[in-house]
């Protein structure tokens, strides 16, 4: 199991034993038992039930060898339910449809320009392009949009140094699960080292920028639109904490936003390989978003329906959230008889749940039309990219938003012919323009 968790088959691993031996399995893990799940009632318990399944916060990756990324008290990783509550309380009308209706040409400024800068430095016909990092470095330009710019470009203008920095911390931090033997090698690697004196620097640039909006939120208030400023207020709501610890539980919050943004980012980059392998999908795309209407949030998912499917089948098949894990406050008796103890540690992951063939028809095909429909055919708490309940994503219209737009601006005025070969999202994309009636469109090549 050590092993299945160092190389990211964890999940293939849990999908064979509940093939085999059922739902929910019992396993042995340092010398204590614990749970895995793939039933929806099961899980349904475990998100709603808040009570009596708590978030744990025995997860090592909120550190890279001890050197603080998150925590445990972001607004997105807090484990201490009254502090998640008051921080959910105050952060959650940030991310409603009627705000994001009134930020959306902010937004969708921002990501119209993070889109013309990245293909600003594509030299033509030359240029090998990387979509994980080239999508990564689109989005932490998008941050600017929320707030992080302070009206100067200063966390858009350095988009690639902070794509960098997170890049690296979603390289090693994962594999501090792997064996002690890889784990202490790890600990002298160049690159790992090199990796947390960055963290250090963006931890350092947190503090900067947060400066600067506490002394701006002091002196004018909060503005609706500026996610800093909402971080302030939940933070400076907690009851019982040292001025020191505020400030650090602020600068978590940051970090978490800098980290999280990133899962658009790894998404879109599947999504865009996914389409150029599957013609049809990627011409109905491309119809739709060149007549798409971007004046408004509303046009725009009108008119960008089917592209939105694209994007829920993609999370269907590659969740940016790929388990959940839970412990129990008391003894806990499962729908199924199985019962565990107080302390119990139990899991489910959307790796198997969005792939069981009990649940999903075709389970292993790229099929957007399956959600047609919308949640009609779908089982509950089967489909779970956002979670749900209580503790559902609060950035999921956020995240829609953002991904519809780099669709758009992706496919508006290129063409991504499909690769001769490779596999995943890996691929390295070649730029090169031609002209047209209309102009100038951008041809993208795939090869290694």
């Amino acid at each position: 199991m050590v092993a299945a968790q160092g190389t990211n088959t964890l999940f293939d691993l849990f999908r064979d034993w509940v093939v085999e031996h059922g739902d929910t399995v019992c396993f042995w893990r340092n010398t204590a038992p614990k749970w895995f799940t793939a039933d929806p009632d099961i899980v349904r318990s475990m998100l709603t039930e808040i009570t009596i399944f708590k978030k744990t916060d025995a997860i090592p990756n909120r550190t890279l060898f001890g050197q603080r990324i998150t925590g445990t008290t972001s607004f997105l990783t807090v484990t201490d339910g009254q502090m998640w509550a008051t921080k959910r309380k105050i952060m959650s009308p940030y991310f409603t449809k009627i705000h994001l209706t009134d930020m959306f040409e902010n937004c969708h400024d921002y990501i119209k320009r993070g889109m013309e800068n990245q293909m600003s430095e594509v030299k033509l016909g030359e240029t090998k392009v990387d979509v994980v990092w080239f999508y990564g470095e689109l989005f932490q330009y998008f941050l600017g949009s929320l707030g992080f710019d302070m009206g100067t470009g200063f966390v858009s203008d350095n988009a690639k140094f902070h794509n960098s920095v997170i890049q690296g911390i979603l390289k090693w931090v994962p594999q501090q699960f792997g064996s002690t033997w890889k784990v202490a090698k790890m600990r002298f690697n160049p690159e790992v080292n090199e990796t947390i004196s960055l963290i250090v620097k963006l931890r350092n640039i947190c503090s900067y920028i947060l400066k600067a909006k506490r002394q701006e939120f002091e002196e004018h208030g909060p503005k609706p639109d500026d996610i800093i400023h909402h971080l302030i207020s939940s933070n400076m709501k907690m009851d019982g904490q040292t001025p020191l610890q505020i400030e650090t539980h602020m600068m978590d919050d940051m970090m978490t936003i800098f980290l999280v943004i990133d899962n658009m980012a790894k998404t879109l980059a599947i999504l865009m390989v996914r389409l150029i392998r599957e013609k049809r999908v990627y011409d109905k795309v491309c119809a739709e978003v060149r007549s798409a209407d971007m004046t408004t949030l509303q046009t725009m998912d009108k008119s960008l329906r089917y592209t939105e499917m694209v994007i829920l089948e993609c999370l269907r098949l590659h969740p940016t959230l790929m388990r959940g894990i839970r412990q129990t406050n008391e003894e806990v008796q499962l729908s199924n008889g199985l019962t565990i103890p107080k302390k119990g540690m139990i899991f489910f992951g959307q790796l198997v749940l969005h792939k069981h063939p009990k649940f999903w028809k075709r389970p292993l095909d790229f099929w957007p039309e399956r959600f047609e429909s919308g949640s009609k055919d779908i089982t509950p708490f089967t489909y779970l990219p956002f979670i749900a309940g209580p503790r559902v994503c609060m950035g999921k219209h956020l995240a829609m938003l953002s991904m519809k737009m780099s669709i758009v601006y992706s496919l508006k005025t290129s063409t991504w012919p499909r690769p001769w070969r490779g596999e995943g999202y890996g691929l390295r994309l070649q730029v090169h323009h031609s002209k047209t009636n209309q102009g100038k469109q951008r041809h993208l090549h795939t090869g290694r």
